[in-house]
């Protein structure tokens, strides 16, 4: 899988925010986070914006993320401010630019 490796500062989205059996402090689909930090025992995400009521670490499985992808993003971002062509129209000698 592309962008498994995690460090710290790294975005990523949360996938999957269904709770397994215990509560997620918040944590919700489609948000994005950044990670400050990893559980020693199991690497498990901990993150800036929310905390896990139930972990030691307040860190979140790892599973659950994915980081975002900057590539995707920035050719995004070049495709909608590419200047595409005006055009002019022009209605009795007077142009509209």
């Amino acid at each position: 899988m592309k962008n498994t490796k995690f460090e710290i500062g790294d975005k990523v989205v949360c996938l999957n925010a269904k709770r397994r059996m215990f509560q997620l402090g918040g944590l919700k689909e489609n948000e994005i986070y950044t990670i400050i930090g990893f559980n020693p025992f199991d690497g498990g995400l901990i993150l800036r914006e929310v905390k896990s009521p139930q972990s030691g670490f307040n860190a979140y499985a790892r599973d659950r993320f994915r980081k975002l992808d900057y590539e995707f993003v920035d050719n995004l971002i070049e495709s909608i401010t590419e200047p595409e062509e005006i055009i002019v129209a022009e209605f009795e000698g007077f142009s509209l630019n």
